[in-house]
């Protein structure tokens, strides 16, 4: 087996290892949670604070604390007021009462705003060159 050949195969099994590496577990996930303050017919109002990341049209559960966090509905971000957000129910299994809490997924950030693609991308040029330089 020639030197070109193995560093191929290395390369080859490098890639392949990261392809199928998963992109982040969902323990990793970070979820918001907030008080729900008012309930009207279909509609819920929350108190977002500074989390500006809240945006018209994301969606979030609504949750039982006293239940283990039991989901009670299901809903996606109509309007933002200032620090509050409405919301409209688009499902749910139970009534909702301001005693539940608004549960919302922070989006992630794009791909190219993160450090790991900036390392790989870097890694992968030095790997190129390094096998490019031996050939």
């Amino acid at each position: 087996m020639t030197l070109r050949t193995r560093i191929l195969s290395v390369l080859a099994i490098l890639i392949a290892a990261l392809c199928l590496t998963p992109s982040h577990a969902e323990a990793q996930s970070i979820a918001a949670r907030f008080q729900i303050s008012a309930v009207k017919d279909t509609t819920i109002e929350f108190a977002i604070g500074d989390a500006r990341w809240i945006k018209v049209g994301l969606q979030g559960r609504a949750v039982d604390p006293a239940r283990n966090d039991e989901m009670i509905a299901q809903f996606r971000v109509l309007q933002i007021t200032g620090t509050t957000a409405e919301a409209v129910i688009t499902g749910q299994t139970r009534r909702v009462i301001d005693a539940h809490v608004a549960v919302l997924q922070q989006p992630s950030r794009p791909f190219w705003r993160q450090a790991t693609f900036w390392i790989g991308s870097l890694a992968g040029v030095i790997v190129g060159a390094v096998a490019g330089a031996a050939l």
